[in-house]
């Protein structure tokens, strides 16, 4: 049974944690499939959508990832990938083609879209429908670009209208269906875990569109949700079972607390309403646990803190459309003039695991040295000297910077207002932030509407390629008035695009990671970005919780999930 360990190092108490939580007997929950309770968890992110192509943020794919479920699943304590709805693949011998075998007697959620109210069975069809549906251009497809573009042979000129098939999906009978890659990319895999790969079925999206909430997870999405709660219950019919034979999930209930106020959820945790506590303030980390001291040092503890560093990557992005952020001296200025270990000192406060003086890209991935990507650190007159050297000596003449933050979160408003003092005081550049729901300033984001924008990204599968792919130019369109995402920077730089592809093109991950290196070194050196620190959120959880991994990319796997009696 893997513990967390408590160390007191006075004054100050801190929790350190390996990335596990306390495990128990996966069957212990009654021995026999009984109720496993209901567990509730906190975000304060909003909830705009949950449709498999629209989502765009990591409270929305915690969410999606529940109810439905993608042909293949990632460990949640290794991130190394398993079976999901596929059980088995294998590469044909010399090609680019693999093949992929569906398990039998698995079958979508019931629900009153289909004849009887009855989930139909899953077979290769669907597949088919999920893999056009993703290859179709529409307003609510946000995911094309980064998970299916490009990889597989015919997906683009599908989705350029030149085609009326995928020519490299080919179905060979209703459990078998085979995939012909452009390139034997090694993370493809990975990329099929994430949550634009939800299979769907044809007849409930033509019922719902994108209002679709119905699919083939462990859980099902229920009308007791509202604005700030949604609410999902137990799916009895879904296809895992534990070592035992007992029917999975065990939770009955799961529920996510959107937008809850730091002092509310501690107090719903406090009292036992609120069982996970996905972010929370460094600064009120040492109160916490020497309040209740005594909760974290039992055995079993009553409640658990954990800090690691996680795949979330914090930054600003430039609109490189718009003058003045068109010029990359511009860009490369402020990034000098920006004193990153003065944020996370001085406004973080400890919640943050480094300053980003590389690239986008965390330190979390082995193999991946993030030190030999050269970054920016504070050097003012760097900044001042290529500031002048393009057209604004000592800020002169440089027009006020629109800075778009989201609204909802202290953190974001108090960066931008240490932003907006470096800089005056470095450049002489006034600078103005506006904070905004998360739906309207990424709406903005996405059609230019603004200088610069606060951004984060969480891997959305544990590879280098998941941060790079947000800048290449595949996508971004020729029109400026168009929506581009994931792109909101609009970066187009061929080098950079052939970089990223032939990294994605290898099947070897040494190879690929250095290709991937030069890209995001070209990426710093053209300072599209503003890197800003290497996420490491502290994790408030109830020690009353079995069976639930915490991992460095909040991918949540509940199936085996639990609450002690």
């Amino acid at each position: 049974m893997l513990r967390f360990i408590l160390v007191i190092l006075l004054p100050i108490i801190i929790l350190i944690s390996t990335s596990c939580t306390s495990e128990g007997n996966s069957t212990s929950a009654g021995n026999s499939g009984s109720s496993g309770g209901t567990f509730v968890m906190a975000e304060n992110n909003q909830i705009v959508t949950l449709f498999p192509l629209s989502v765009t943020s990591q409270a929305e794919a915690i969410v999606v990832s529940q109810f439905h479920e993608p042909l293949v699943r990632l460990d949640s304590k290794t991130l190394e990938v398993i079976p999901g709805l596929v059980e088995k693949w294998e590469k044909q011998p010399n090609s680019n083609v693999m093949i992929f075998h569906l398990r039998k007697g698995v079958h979508f959620q019931d629900d009153k879209c289909y004849p009887n109210g009855k989930g139909p069975e899953i077979t290769a069809k669907d597949v088919l429908f999920t893999f056009n549906t993703l290859a179709t251009k529409s307003e609510f497809n946000y995911q094309f670009n980064t998970f299916l573009q490009g990889r597989i042979q015919g997906v683009d000129d599908y989705y350029n209208q030149k085609a009326t098939t995928i020519v490299g999906f080919k179905i060979i009978d209703d459990y078998t269906f085979s995939i012909e890659l452009t390139c034997p990319a090694f993370a493809f895999l990975k990329v099929l875990s994430g949550p634009a790969f939800s299979v769907i079925n044809e007849v409930a999206f033509k019922n719902y569109g994108k209002n679709l909430k119905t699919g083939a997870g462990p859980f099902m999405y229920s009308s007791l949700s509202g604005i700030d709660k949604i609410v999902l219950v137990k799916n009895p019919n879904y296809y895992l079972k534990d070592s035992a034979g007992n029917s999975l999930p065990y939770l009955d209930t799961l529920i996510m607390l959107t937008n809850t106020s730091i002092e509310d959820g501690l107090n719903k945790f406090e009292k036992g309403q609120i069982d996970l506590i996905n972010t929370l303030p460094s600064l009120r980390v040492k109160e916490i646990i020497e309040k209740n001291i005594s909760e974290f040092k039992g055995t079993p503890p009553k409640a658990i803190i954990q800090h690691e560093p996680e795949m979330i990557s914090q930054y600003y992005v430039f609109n490189i459309t718009q003058k003045p952020f068109d010029d990359v001296k511009v860009r490369q200025a402020i990034n000098y003039a920006v004193d990153r270990a003065k944020i996370v000192d001085n406004v973080l406060r400890g919640q943050a695991i480094a300053p980003a003086f590389h690239g986008i890209t965390p330190g979390t991935f082995i193999g991946y040295n993030i030190n030999q990507i050269n970054g920016y650190n504070l050097d003012i007159e760097k900044a001042k000297k290529l500031l002048a050297e393009a057209g604004y000596p000592n800020g002169q003449g440089f027009p006020e910077m629109r800075v778009l933050v989201n609204s909802g979160n202290s953190r974001n408003s108090s960066v931008a207002v240490e932003i907006q003092k470096q800089l005056k005081m470095n450049l002489n550049i006034n600078v103005n932030f506006e904070s905004l729901p998360n739906s309207q300033k990424y709406d903005l984001q996405m059609h230019g509407k603004g200088d610069v924008f606060r951004d984060a990204w969480v891997a959305d599968y544990p590879s280098p390629e998941s941060f790079l792919s947000l800048f290449s130019s595949n996508g971004v369109p020729i029109d400026n008035n168009e929506p581009s995402f994931p792109n909101t920077s609009r970066y187009k730089n061929a080098e950079f695009d052939n970089y990223f592809n032939t990294a994605k093109n290898f099947d070897n991950k040494d190879s690929s990671y250095t290709y991937f290196m030069k890209a995001e070194q070209l990426l710093m050196k053209d300072a599209v970005i503003i890197p800003l620190w290497y996420e490491g959120s502290y994790r408030l959880l109830s020690g009353k919780i079995i069976n639930l991994n915490l991992n460095a990319m909040r991918y949540y796997d509940f199936t085996k999930t639990y609450k002690s009696k």
